[in-house]
């Protein structure tokens, strides 16, 4: 197994990955573009973009780009995050070229037609609509609204129904030539690859992308709130934050995920333990780390009863407390041993090592290996959680609320996190 880098005339890297106990590979297309990277006026547009990809090209119609796929037993698809657009297939390795000439008609020859701009404009209001009645969903939507207020980073991804109603073909022809370039492209490929013959079919395939100069992004500033939205729910949801690090120091980065594990995130974290396992308050509970080149959260979810709402809350905030003063050796050593596992089981799939190396190589520029990961993760002590605890929680809280909680919860919750 083995990792390459290579550079296209005309700037598009390409990063492969060699796994020949496989049969398949996994092509992800990474293009640096995401919901932060938009205007007000252009909020939703990567996401919709991203969708009208596989609506037609000039040399097929979308059931045709459908079909093609299917016939050659590939699975495609694609998503699109605050920072990056990621179009993706994994297929059977003599399927290769194919499968990328698919990808690179639907990147450089969408045509974008009136009647496919309707039907996804109906899709995407009703993936809207969704997110509307799903409290886990939305209770993220509000919480990123109160941490970035008035940012690209805070807006939703999806954009609203208003928004993407003025979307038309030049819109989107406008919107790709200034951010589908090559020096924002990363194609990374892991599986049963050659790496010579991955670059001279992008070199073939690709070519019409030309390079573009810098673009930036507003500079995230994390400032927290509180929101409770009244919701005739079973349950009430909760999504409570702090700003967390950015990915750009990939040392305090993991630093905070092995804090995250430790405080939320397995069977034996403090707030599985306590919150569900001892007080039986909650059958869902946990925390994560979303980081960003810039700024970070460290998000903690919760779903209770409403009448459990504030005892729920009391205990993270007094898990918060402990966290912060304290971490044993034990947890530390599981935790290690968790990130390990994961590490290592997951190097065995193509589908996660194609969007590794790509990921890896648009953030730093090169491909950190698992033995400098674990280098950095096994020198991690005890003392380095407990600043990153006291960093991360010193900060200004971010409350999300979606359900029936008491009426008084915001106050008391607030003069309570503001007085630490």
């Amino acid at each position: 197994m083995s990792f390459l880098q290579s550079k296209t005339s005309n700037g598009i890297n390409v990063v492969t990955y060699s796994m020949e106990h496989v049969n398949s590979v996994t092509i992800n297309v990474l293009v640096k573009v995401g919901s932060r990277y938009e205007s007000e006026q252009e909020s939703g547009i990567s996401h919709f973009l991203e969708h009208m990809a596989f609506k037609g090209t000039s040399n097929r119609t979308a059931t045709e780009i459908a079909i093609e796929f299917d016939t050659i037993g590939g699975h495609f698809n694609a998503y699109t995050s605050r920072e990056n657009t990621v179009y993706y297939t994994k297929v059977l390795s003599q399927h290769t070229k194919q499968a990328m000439t698919i990808l690179a008609d639907i990147l450089q020859n969408s045509v974008f037609s009136s009647d496919e701009i309707t039907k996804e404009f109906n899709v995407i209001s009703q993936e809207i609509a969704e997110v509307k009645d799903n409290p886990d969903d939305l209770v993220y939507e509000k919480f990123y609204k109160l941490a970035y207020p008035n940012q690209p980073l805070g807006r939703s991804i999806l954009g609203t129904v208003e928004n993407i109603a003025k979307f038309d073909k030049p819109a989107f022809t406008s919107y790709m030539s200034k951010h589908y370039t090559a020096n924002n492209i990363v194609i990374s490929i892991a599986g049963k690859i050659n790496h010579d013959a991955a670059v001279h079919l992008v070199e073939q395939l690709f070519s019409s992308f030309s390079e573009s100069e810098k673009r930036s992004c507003m500079t995230a500033q994390y400032k927290g709130g509180i929101e409770i939205i009244e919701k005739d729910l079973e349950q009430t949801t909760i999504a409570l934050g702090f700003e967390g690090v950015s990915y750009s120091n990939i040392e305090t980065f993991y630093h905070a995920q092995i804090l995250s594990i430790i405080f939320g995130g397995g069977l034996s974290s403090r707030l599985f333990q306590k919150i569900r396992e001892e007080l039986g308050l909650a059958y869902s509970i946990g925390s994560w780390l979303n980081s960003y080149s810039d700024s970070g959260i460290f998000s903690i979810h919760a779903a209770t009863d409403h009448s459990n709402v504030e005892s729920v809350l009391d205990n993270i905030n007094n898990e918060i407390d402990k966290i912060r003063i304290s971490i044993s050796e034990e947890e530390l050593i599981r935790a290690k041993s968790q990130i390990e596992s994961n590490i290592y089981m997951a190097e065995e799939r193509p589908e996660y090592k194609s969007e590794e190396i790509g990921k890896n190589f648009s953030i730093f520029g090169k491909y950190f290996t698992v033995k400098e990961v674990m280098k950095i993760i096994n020198s991690t002590q005890n003392n380095d959680l407990v600043k990153s605890a006291e960093k991360i929680f010193s900060s200004q809280p971010t409350l999300s609320i979606i359900g029936s909680p008491s009426s008084d919860l915001s106050t008391n919750f607030i003069a309570r996190s503001l007085s630490k």
